[in-house]
């Protein structure tokens, strides 16, 4: 992380002081480099390491916030800059791992006339690197950067191979600026934006919006700052494509030897976090079997292939141990040869030069959906490229866009047939067979009939896999019916476009609300249903946020459809409107009201919705529109 400028008034540290340990640092290159993982976003493998400087721990510039500080101040950045790259550059080679690895530049470094063109190539030579091993990570601190100057910039490390990252995206204009400037490999999305978001809906629909924005560009999201399980699974399922922070690992001295126990962590995170979709639903379905090629391998020799394999339309390069780190499109490597003096030119270059060193890599077990929407969101005729499909971060395979539009057009036409008209959620059916896999999941005490349904309705596979993951992952399921408390009045009086306008109010809160492993559907008119997947292990924990929970869409609620009221209306808090009898009279602003069951082991779906049916008027009847109740194990 670089800082901003103002060391003395930021941190009080004289100038003259602050001068003097800054020369000795320089001098004595008291600089060693830690290292923090960036994972994948199933939380399985190691994908990255970012370098973090340090300085001497005995000096006053120990930290690095005040180290950069010194050298903006006593303009000495580009020398401070040129020392972290050599030494994180340096010690990476002597550690052996083969992941990327991110080194951050200030911008302002690459524009400055003191700076060295083409060192950081020739450290790679020293060292035995090689460019695309390497993310040039762009940390933008320096206001009224020229634009243009800085696209040439990133074009030049561009051509010689490296990728780009921008970090910090959100925490400014400035970054949002230099992002559409440079059009990045990688954007790193500010750890302000991550900290709660699973509890926060403005921070999810913002970061979802970036994702969205990111992917169409072709840049690949990493999320950074995450310490709680729960930020992880809520920026997984926005569609985070890597994941960075204490609750994998630490900035490290000595990555190599803390590597067995980093793997072992996120085995067990894996373990207790992943869901695995519904058999023939994960993308690994799709993958074609197109043999790689190697990143040493000479343009020539692909090019040799692809004339003799003339159905394949890209090949994929992996390193050493199988992971991809290019793509090959046929029609761009045959075109590059074609050109006057291209196999002069082109010809003997390794292929790691000339490859897609960005393209789009999706794990086998990411959902059908959710890489239908990175595919989608490119831009131009990048949408219409092959990806690679990996497994543990391993090739697996290329899928095909168009395998997957199909695909996701034949799902898309059956969900159809189940979904509410207007809200388009999920309707009778799914609510149906999602209850079951609810009741599934908590275990014991099924009846022969439901056990039938079971059967007919989830495969075995399936089945195992809701224990699995209900076990680890579930402590408890609930089970919420919704509905509007004077909705009917309201839509007489307002009329059905309004009513409309509050049914999608309503869907939208919920939508927002769901966590990992969560479910919503319609059931018609003003009639939802929710089920929560609870995670805390003890009781009082869980039932306590279930509180919390269902209050808040309440509050939600209310404020989102605040607007859809006169201003009179909302004064009084209720507006004159007839009775099921025709009688005129008072009815309160339209309320969401709830009744939540949990404990469900043993019951069937007829029995839940039946003790909703029970349990509504008396949730209308409270000044807090709830009932929450534990189901009573039924006598058998």
């Amino acid at each position: 992380m670089l800082p901003s400028p103002s060391l003395q008034a930021a941190h009080g540290q004289p100038v003259v002081e602050s001068r003097h340990a800054l020369e000795a640092l320089l001098r004595l290159r008291q600089v060693s480099m830690h290292f923090q993982p960036i994972v994948s976003s199933n939380g399985r493998e190691v994908f990255a390491y970012e370098a973090l400087a340090r300085g001497s721990a005995a000096g006053p510039l120990a930290s690095p916030l005040t180290m950069f500080s010194a050298a903006r101040e006593h303009g000495r950045l580009v020398e401070l800059d040129s020392l972290c790259r050599e030494r994180a550059l340096e010690q990476w080679s002597t550690l052996g791992l083969t992941e990327r690895l991110f080194i951050n530049v200030s911008p302002d470094v690459l524009l400055d006339g003191a700076h060295s063109p083409g060192l950081t190539r020739r450290l790679l030579r020293r060292f035995g690197l090689r460019p695309h091993q390497v993310v040039i990570e762009l940390t933008e601190q320096t206001p009224g950067l020229d634009s243009a100057l800085m696209r040439e910039a990133v074009s030049h490390y561009q051509s010689m191979g490296f990728a780009i990252a921008l970090d910090d995206l959100g925490e400014g204009y400035a970054s949002l600026k230099l992002w559409s400037s440079v059009q990045p490999d990688f954007v790193k999305i500010d750890r302000h934006f991550i900290s709660g978001i699973h509890a926060d809906p403005l921070k999810r629909r913002f970061v979802r919006s970036i994702i969205d924005i990111a992917h169409g560009s072709g840049s690949q999201v990493i999320a950074e700052g995450i310490e709680h399980e729960a930020e992880m699974e809520c920026v997984r399922q926005l569609g985070a494509d890597y994941l960075q922070g204490w609750l994998f690992a630490p900035a490290e001295a000595d990555p190599l030897g803390q590597r067995a126990a980093l793997d072992r962590h996120l085995r067990q995170l894996s373990r207790r976090l992943q869901q695995r979709p519904p058999p023939g639903r994960s993308i690994g379905s799709l993958a074609r079997a197109v043999t790689p090629v190697q990143q040493d391998v000479t343009v020539n020799e692909v090019a040799q292939r692809l004339h003799a394999e003339q159905e394949v339309m890209s090949l994929a390069v992996v390193d050493e141990q199988q992971r991809p780190v290019g793509l090959i499109i046929r029609h761009r490597l045959l075109g590059l040869l074609s050109q006057r003096f291209g196999p002069e030119l082109h010809a003997r270059r390794m292929i790691h030069e000339v490859m897609q060193s960005s393209p789009l890599r999706v794990e086998a077990d990411e959902t059908l959906e959710r890489v239908s929407a990175k595919v989608t969101g490119r831009e131009g005729s990048d949408r219409d490229e092959d990806f690679i499909i990996t497994r543990g971060g391993r090739y697996q395979g290329l899928g095909r866009t168009l395998d997957l539009l199909r695909i996701i057009t034949e799902l898309q036409v059956a969900s159809a047939e189940e979904a509410n008209p207007l809200t388009r959620l999920p309707g009778n059916g799914p609510i149906e067979r999602q209850l079951l896999e609810c009741v599934a999941g908590e275990g014991a005490g099924l009846g022969e009939d439901l056990r039938e349904d079971l059967r007919e309705d989830l495969r075995e596979d399936l089945r195992e896999d809701l224990r699995e993951s209900s076990s680890a992952r579930c402590a408890e399921w609930v089970a919420i019916y919704l509905d509007l408390d004077n909705f009917k009045p309201f839509n007489d009086r307002f009329g059905h476009a309004q009513g409309d306008r509050m049914l999608l109010a309503l869907a939208t809160v919920l939508r927002d609300a769901l966590q990992e492993g969560d479910f919503l559907g319609h059931i018609g008119g003003d009639d939802f249903v929710m089920t929560l997947c609870m995670t805390e292990s003890h009781r009082a924990l869980r039932l306590t946020a279930l509180e919390q929970r269902l209050a808040g869409l309440q509050s939600a609620f209310q404020h989102a459809v605040a607007s859809l009221y006169p201003a009179d209306v909302l004064a009084a808090g209720g507006f004159q409107g007839h009775d099921r009898f025709g009688t005129t009279r008072f009815f309160p602003l339209t309320r969401l009201s709830l009744v939540a069951l949990h404990g469900l082991a043993g019951w069937e779906t007829t029995r839940i919705a039946a003790r909703w049916s029970e349990l509504k008027s008396e949730a209308k009847a409270r000044d807090s529109g709830r009932v929450i109740e534990a189901c009573a194990s039924p006598v058998q």
